[in-house]
């Protein structure tokens, strides 16, 4: 494929909205299990294979206090935990109207505490295990860098026990140990069920808007 933009998806899930696209013979997708490192080989690849640009794609975690679930960010930074900074390409970000300073986290931000934290020290509205890695491949590459997210737990509400290690390495999610975790946790029940609810809100605004954004991303490529 020539003339093509790389996505980055950390679930499965992000990645059957993005292949429906009206955009998606142009794109190259890969999945990195909401997995850094991953994220950054996977967009390496895609670099090497001649990625017009790297997009993180895909559900945050919130981190300011009024963002809802299925808020649309286009991010303008990337900040990580050992301080590095990775800039979003500024045209092509202004041009999807970006403004959001995210946070790529290596391990899951589950507690409302954590998110506050975050939200003080690092200015950063919300947070994603992919960005950052995605961010590195293509300022190695030299290649214009993209993020784009939609809120789904919210800065006020911790992630139940039970989810934690719910995501698969190959992006899908690990329903039935979940549930068999439930059993021994049947309070979580409920946090699970708005957790699904919150994502579901999330990747309804990214199927929504995502047409939009590539056509826009597409034009200032030139592609």
């Amino acid at each position: 494929m020539t003339g093509f933009v790389g996505l980055i998806c950390g679930l499965r899930a992000e990645s059957d909205v993005a292949s429906k696209a009206a955009h998606a013979a142009r794109l190259k997708i890969a999945v990195s299990g909401a997995n850094a490192a991953q994220a950054e080989v996977l967009a390496a690849r895609l670099c090497a294979e001649g990625a017009a640009a790297i997009v993180s794609f895909g559900v945050s975690g919130g981190l300011a206090p009024h963002l809802k679930p299925g808020d649309l960010l286009i991010g303008k930074s990337v900040k990580t935990a050992s301080g590095e900074t990775f800039g979003c390409d500024p045209f092509h970000a202004a041009a999807l109207g970006a403004g959001a300073v995210l946070f790529g986290s290596d391990n899951m931000v589950a507690t409302a505490a954590e998110k506050a934290r975050l939200y003080r020290e690092t200015g950063a509205v919300a947070v994603d295990m992919e960005s950052h890695g995605a961010a590195r491949a293509a300022r190695d590459a030299g290649i214009p860098f993209i993020a784009i997210r939609a809120i789904a737990d919210p800065a006020d509400r911790a992630l139940p026990k039970s989810a934690l290690g719910s995501i698969a390495p190959d992006g899908s999610m690990r329903a039935f140990s979940t549930l068999l975790k439930c059993v021994t946790a049947p309070g979580d029940f409920p946090a699970l069920l708005q957790l699904g609810w919150d994502n579901e809100a999330a990747l309804e605004t990214l199927g929504r808007d995502l047409d939009r954004l590539l056509g826009a991303l597409f034009v200032g490529l030139d592609l």
